[in-house]
């Protein structure tokens, strides 16, 4: 009986000490903010084609994973030269659309532009945070307050994208709040 108390007195000391682990760091949202104002390299830097008869996310994939936490500085840098071909005839515009906000009809997002790239926030798996807006719009550093992590989903406002060609190359950065 000796020994198993004595063995046991050696081994819990030595199960506190792995079990312990290190306070989670304390998010610092205005540290993220910062670094992204004064152009410290990102933490998270992606790509993607944001096509114009298909869209695209960040990350890529079927069912990509989120990726902005709360508290994250990020920007979203659509290339502003790159042209979508809109209908069968030609005619093209930059990520901004055609400047004429779309409002009755079928447009799948009234009162922003026709044609213009449409950025959603999407919660794997929880769904949609917050409102549809101009990808355009975050082009300068801003923090996400959405209080959940998302992804990066991005539209063409047309009803009719089957007649749609090009893409738009859209850059997004993020700057971690808990890097």
């Amino acid at each position: 009986m000796m020994k198993i108390s004595a063995i046991l007195a050696l081994l819990l000391p030595a199960t506190l000490l792995t079990t312990a682990t290190a306070p989670a760091a304390a998010a610092d949202p205005a540290g993220a903010l910062n670094r992204c104002q004064y152009g410290a390299p990102a933490d998270y830097n992606a790509a993607t084609n944001v096509l114009g008869n298909g869209g695209g996310s960040i990350p890529t994939g079927t069912n990509p994973p989120n990726v902005l936490m709360p508290g994250d500085a990020f920007k979203v840098r659509p290339l502003i030269s790159d042209r979508v071909r809109v209908d069968l005839w030609g005619y093209n515009v930059g990520p901004d659309g055609n400047g004429t906000l779309a409002q009755g009809g079928t447009w799948p997002f009234q009162g922003l532009n026709q044609f213009a790239e449409v950025l959603r926030f999407n919660n794997n798996p929880g769904g949609w945070v917050g409102n549809p807006a101009h990808a355009t719009a975050f082009q300068g550093c801003q923090t996400w307050n959405g209080g959940y992590p998302v992804r990066f989903l991005f539209y063409v406002n047309d009803a009719e994208t089957w007649d749609n060609g090009g893409y738009w190359a859209t850059n997004v950065a993020i700057w971690r709040a808990n890097p």
